[in-house]
Order: structure tokens, then C-alpha cells, then sequence
């Protein structure tokens, strides 16, 4: 048996939380753990 296991968020799609902040207006949302 295989298993295959993929980090999605900023891998596969864009990082949500900088679409999210921008559409809150909450800037420090766009930080990410390698800012």
C-alpha cells in the first residue's frame, strides 16, 4: 500500500489567507510563516 500525502495550501492553490486578507482589509493576514 501506497500513501501519498500533499500540503495543498500554497502547493496546489494560492495561500487562502492572503485572499482572505485581502477581502477583510486585514493586512497582517497576507504574513506567512516564511515572512
Amino acid at each position: 500500500m501506497y500513501i501519498v500525502c500533499l500540503d495543498l495550501e500554497g502547493v496546489l492553490v494560492p495561500e487562502i489567507w492572503i485572499t482572505f486578507a485581502e477581502k477583510t482589509g486585514i493586512k497582517e493576514l497576507r504574513l506567512t510563516t516564511r515572512d
